[in-house]
């Protein structure tokens, strides 16, 4: 929530957007004679100059406040009637009144700006050290007109300040559900082959399994095997679901879950505690470089550990044969980005698949399971936090991941 300076500030700068304000303000004066005009915002506390036309050096300049108590203003606020006098010397109620003699007033004119809700917003007001004549309806008139033009701006720029933020919303809408399509395009296209190959596998596994057991003379070691095979097709079947399951919910969280700022060497420490198996059996060696601010903004704690985890498991078990895996996972600030990096040496993805690299269902080697999806999760959560992700490849020599928030 925006505090009470930036929205007079706000406000302040609405008023400058409506181009007929100057000329508002020389009419004023000329029609006057009064040599000071001005709009103001006013607050039970404030009092703040938005737009002012000052032919006698009052002072006073656009930004400029005066304190609410010492002006005339401030009863406005209350009574949401104007206040005029010709001559403050001569007039019975403001003679002895501390605004005139505060600052050398002799005439006054000062119509409250009301928004058609009931809101007060401010006030229009002319002054003049020398008496003239204001106190008369073709003045008062045109004083409450220009309040009422004023009013009328304010509230279409309101209006259309929602209008923006309501398209920009739309906007957003449009974007997931193009993703939405265009992921459903995808998912009808391959998901049937991914999901029922490992339910085929299965059947005819059974069959295999069926065939077996009914022989006379079982064969304990062809059981076994076959049995590996199904937990080997049920395991794929099972990841696939997952990694679907995900998908489905990336969007729909990123809608109702805060981020936060997350210290990325914390982070990557709870994810090599989750991939402590394949870091041992791999002697892999994952290392972290944050010289500047660890904390990364943009991503739920949930997704950043996905995110981490994915990359950082797929740089182990891509690793290049007879090499222990190395990863290092850098960050570092480039004015309002973060810049994460996760670089392994493993065996690298071929320059002509790169392109494809995100797409749903693209795998690029055969001897490691895996249901496709991990990289196009990644990109999707990325994608979210309004980030950016790019990868650079060399066969035989490592991958490395940047991700820019």
């Amino acid at each position: 929530m925006t505090d009470k300076q930036d929205e007079l500030l706000t406000d302040m700068e609405a008023v400058r957007r409506i181009p007929i304000v100057p000329g508002m303000l020389e009419v004023i004066c000329r029609t006057t004679g009064m040599g000071f005009a001005a709009v103001a915002r006013v607050t039970k506390t404030r009092w703040l100059a938005c737009s002012v036309r000052d032919e006698v050096q009052f002072g006073l300049q656009e930004g400029g406040e005066l304190q609410i108590e010492t002006t005339l203003c401030n009863e406005i606020r209350d009574s949401l009637e104007p206040i005029i006098f010709d001559n403050a010397a001569e007039d019975n109620q403001y003679r002895h009144h501390h605004t005139p003699r505060l600052y050398g007033l002799q005439s006054y004119i000062s119509v409250p700006i009301v928004l058609r809700d009931g809101t007060f917003f401010g006030t229009l007001c002319a002054i003049g050290s020398k008496p003239a004549k204001v106190n008369n309806p073709t003045v008062i008139s045109t004083f409450k007109m220009f309040a009422e033009l004023l009013a009328f701006h304010l509230e279409s720029l309101e209006t259309l300040e929602r209008t923006q933020k309501a398209n920009l919303k739309l906007e957003d809408k449009n974007r997931l559900l193009t993703n939405a399509n265009f992921d459903l395009d995808n998912f009808v296209y391959t998901a049937s082959h991914d999901l029922k190959s490992p339910i085929y596998n299965i059947e005819g596994l059974l069959e295999a399994l069926s065939e077996a057991i009914a022989k006379e003379n079982l064969n304990r070691k062809e059981i076994e095997q076959i049995t590996a095979y199904m937990k080997s097709s049920l395991h794929r079947l099972s990841a696939t679901i997952n990694d679907l399951t995900t998908i489905a919910e990336i969007d729909k969280s990123s809608a109702h879950e805060v981020s936060e700022p997350l210290d990325i060497c914390e982070m990557v420490d709870t994810v090599k505690q989750d991939l402590h198996g394949i870091i041992a059996s791999s002697g892999a060696t994952i290392t972290t470089d944050c010289t500047d601010d660890a904390n990364i903004l943009g991503f739920t704690r949930k997704n950043l550990k996905s995110i981490l985890y994915n990359l950082l498991s797929n740089a182990i078990k891509y690793q290049q044969p007879g090499r222990q895996p190395v990863v290092l996972v850098k960050m570092r600030k480039d004015g309002n980005n973060t810049i994460l990096s996760i670089a392994d040496n493993g065996s690298g993805i071929p320059t002509d698949k790169l392109y494809n690299v995100f797409t749903m269902f693209k795998r690029f080697h055969d001897h490691v399971e895996g249901s496709g999806l991990g990289l196009y999760i990644v990109k999707r959560m990325v994608d979210n936090a309004d980030g950016k992700i790019t990868v650079e490849s060399e066969q035989n020599k490592g991958t490395t991941f940047t991700i820019v928030v």
